[in-house]
Parts: C-alpha cells; structure tokens; sequence
C-alpha cells in the first residue's frame, strides 16, 4: 500500500465507521458549543450573600443596595446578629457574610479605612472571587459617593483600578477555553485512532495484525490523522474563540503554524497509544480517565515551573502541554515567535519520536504474527 492510499483509506475509515466519526468530528464540534457553554457570563452571578448591619445608617444601607444591585452577588438575607448569619453561611444557604460593625459610619466619616469583615466559602474560587468583587466595588461607590462630601479636604485615598493585561473582562471563560482546548483536541483524537485502530485490526485475518501494515500506511495513517487535527485545532482558534469573545492577540500565520505542529504531534501521539490496544473498549476504559489528570499536567491550572521536577517530566510527554504553552503564549499574551519556538520546537521532537515508536511497536507485532 503506498502513502497516498493509505491517507485515502485511513479518511474513509474515519467517516464510514460512525464510533470514529462521533469521537474524532461530532465530540469536537459539540465540546466546542459545550465546554464553554456554562462560562459564557465569564463571571458568577447572583452568588448568595447575608448582611449583618449593625448601624442602620444610610451609609450602611447604601452600601447594601449597592452590593444587591451587582451583577455578582445577591443579598437574600439581612439577619440581626452575626450569629444567625454564620448558621446560614455553615448550612450553605449563603456563600458569604458581611459584617457591617457598630461605629462605621465614624470611622469613615473620620476619613479613615471601614472596619468591615466578610467571611465567603471557599470551596468554589471563581464565586468567591466574584463576591468578594461585588464588596470591594460596592464599598469603594459608597465612600465615594455618600461619604467624600463630609470630609471636606481630608480626601479619600484614589481607588487602585486593577486592568487585567492578558484577559481584559477577568473572564474565567477567557482564561479555561483557551488553556483546555489542546486537551480536548489531543483527548477525542486519541481516543477515535484507539477506537479506529482496533476496529482496523479486526477486519484483518491474522489474530495478532498490527495496526500498521508498513511504514507506508503508518505515515498515510498520520497524515490523515494530522490533517483532520489540524483541521480541528483552527477551527478553534479562529471560530470559537471568536463564538466565545475570547481575546486573542497572534496573527493568522502564527496561529496557522501553532495549528499544524499541534496537529501533528497529536496525530503521532495517537498513532504511537492507539495502537497497543487490540480491544476498542479496552483502550477507552483505559484511557478516558486520564483527560483531568492530563489537563493539570500542560501546567494551565498550576505553573510547571512549580511542579516536583518528575511530575513536571511526566507533563512533557503530552502534546498538549507544549501545544497549550504555545497557545496561551502566541494568541493570549501576544507574544512573539521566539518566546514560543522552544514548545513548537518539542512538539515536533514529540511527532517524531510518536511515529518512532509506532513503527517499532508495528515492526514488532507483525514479527510475533509471523
């Protein structure tokens, strides 16, 4: 078989056998729609929060309907000690209390800091972020607003404006869709060329054929498989980052090139995994549980740089890690092509170190089938 009948075999293989077909096109395409879908506001909303007010001020008063009228946060209970408001918070029926003590409408009169405090629940970061946002605004409004006019010259200090530089709405979407997207693009391609693989095997005679017959239809088999990434990877980076209103900052080319290795390295990657199992179910139950685990391995939710040095090792065996630095670099932080050369410079060592092994597990099985 030459390496042009192959690519040609290996594409129709791909679409006429619809287990492949729902893991390498349609899981693409819907994990596109789907895995932003519950990140489109970018930011919590509504977050449930108590508020005990000790003083009954206007200023105090303000300052609640200030944090009530945010998009962040709602204020569904207003309890008469502080108390009554931790059972809420212990009960998880609010996710955060505010504290508003007696004496401070003084001490912001006086031109000094409000003593306040606020207890939020941890468990989900993004939500106690966004409460935490709804306070401070509130309160720098409130100040400015109720209080400024009775301090005469003793001024309150200029609020600090935080700009985010590389994710300007300090969206959680902008900052996860961007990061996850080659783990999704290497995750469903792995998991399609196991599935094609074995069923590959399985239409051949012999009990212990390998997945690739030669060295030609190992590379026709990765060209298909690159192509169909490739393919994959720029429909991302240039439609649905574009769906989704995530910013991005590299210029067609680049990201064409960041696309194509990407692409290739996963199609290796996929080739090189697949083809140790002869079993398409064997492989998914295998396999499928190794998506999270991966993704905090590329080092999007924790910097490799701060990973032990093995478990950072173990992240570099994965196209997606370099090809995730590669993205966040290029197209978020608009950096230049020398500050990205190095990962595509190892997506490629990756690709051909993939096809290596493939060849050599092929070369091997087909010795043990004679």
């Amino acid at each position: 078989m030459t390496v042009q009948a192959a690519f040609v075999a290996t594409l129709r293989e791909v679409f006429r056998q619809p287990e492949v077909t729902a893991l390498i096109v349609l899981a693409v395409l819907l994990y596109g729609f789907y895995y932003p879908a519950p990140y489109a506001h970018q930011q919590a909303q509504d977050v449930p929060i108590a508020i005990v007010d000790e003083e009954g001020t206007a200023i105090t008063r303000a300052l609640t309907r200030r944090i009530d009228n945010s998009d962040q946060a709602a204020v569904v209970a207003q309890p008469a000690d502080l108390s009554a408001a931790q059972d809420l918070l212990a009960s998880r029926q609010v996710e955060a209390v505010l504290l508003l003590p007696r004496g401070m409408t003084k001490a912001a009169l006086r031109g000094e800091g409000p003593q306040i405090a606020l207890w939020i629940d941890g468990a989900y970061l993004v939500r106690a972020k966004s409460t935490g946002s709804a306070v401070e605004q509130a309160l720098r409004q409130t100040l400015a607003r109720e209080v400024a006019p009775y301090i005469g010259n003793r001024s309150l200090p200029e609020p600090i404006v935080s700009i985010a530089r590389f994710n300007p709405q300090a969206g959680y979407a902008s900052y996860i869709f961007p990061a996850v997207t080659p783990v999704i693009l290497q995750q469903t391609m792995l998991f399609g060329v196991t599935v094609l693989l074995a069923l590959r095997r399985r239409k051949r005679a012999a009990a212990r054929a390998p997945a690739f017959a030669d060295h030609r239809e190992l590379i026709g088999s990765w060209l298909a498989f690159t192509l169909l990434s490739t393919i994959a990877s720029a429909l991302y980076f240039g439609w649905f980052f574009a769906l989704q209103d995530v910013p991005g900052r590299a210029s067609p080319p680049m990201l064409a090139l960041v696309a194509l290795l990407m692409g290739a390295a996963i199609a290796a990657f996929a080739c090189a995994v697949g083809a140790w199992f002869r079993r398409a179910e064997t492989g998914l139950l295998l396999l499928i549980p190794s998506s999270l685990p991966i993704f905090f391995l590329t080092g999007a939710t924790w910097p490799r740089e701060a990973m032990p040095g093995w478990v950072a090792a173990i992240g570099a065996i994965f196209p997606a890690t370099h090809g995730s630095r590669a993205l966040l670099l290029a197209d978020q932080m608009g950096a230049p092509f020398s500050a990205i050369a190095r990962p595509l410079a190892l997506l490629v060592l990756l690709t051909i170190a993939y096809l290596a092994l493939s060849l050599l597990t092929s070369w091997r099985e087909s010795r043990g089938s004679d």
